[in-house]
């Protein structure tokens, strides 16, 4: 299941996280898969009328937690987006992992973790579905409080900026 979590990037100080990865060979928990299709379509719904950079990915991908062949699509054609716009910006696995650190940045490969590429490209492109993230896709809350409104949410994000 996501949560909300805080970086130290400061275009990106709260973003949406994953509890387990999503994508090839990965654990692909309902929610966690929920959370990264819904950030892609969002994502490629306005990147392809403000942009002629990308097309869009293969297949109709829906927001109902299973990974199979459309959301691992759309998964790579990000990441082979992202690295065609930006080189070596994510590594481009089919896979799109838990971010593990607060620089956003993967140990191992030394790229952006893609979700937080996800998250950043998303908030820049439409703005409006990513602040509205907590009333569509099922989020941990570990206060047990209610979800904060999309209003609530830009409001954080603008104060961490």
């Amino acid at each position: 299941m996501g949560f909300i979590d805080t970086s130290n990037d400061q275009d990106l100080p709260v973003y949406y996280n994953l509890v387990h990865a999503v994508g090839k060979g990965c654990p692909n928990m309902r929610d966690d898969v929920k959370l990264v299709q819904y950030l892609l379509i969002s994502f490629y719904d306005k990147a392809l009328s403000a942009s002629n950079v990308y097309t869009k990915p293969k297949g109709d991908m829906k927001v109902d937690g299973v990974c199979g062949p459309v959301t691992l699509n759309w998964i790579l054609k990000f990441q082979l987006d992202v690295n065609t716009r930006y080189p070596g910006t994510v590594y481009a696995d089919n896979c799109v992992d838990r971010v593990k650190n607060k620089n956003l940045t993967g140990s191992i490969s030394g790229t952006i973790y893609t979700l937080a590429v996800l998250n950043k490209f998303t908030l820049k492109v439409n703005p409006d579905a990513y602040y509205a993230t907590p009333l569509v896709i099922p989020l941990e809350n570990s206060m047990n409080q209610p979800l904060p409104s999309a209003d609530v949410m830009r409001s954080v994000m603008n104060m961490a900026t």
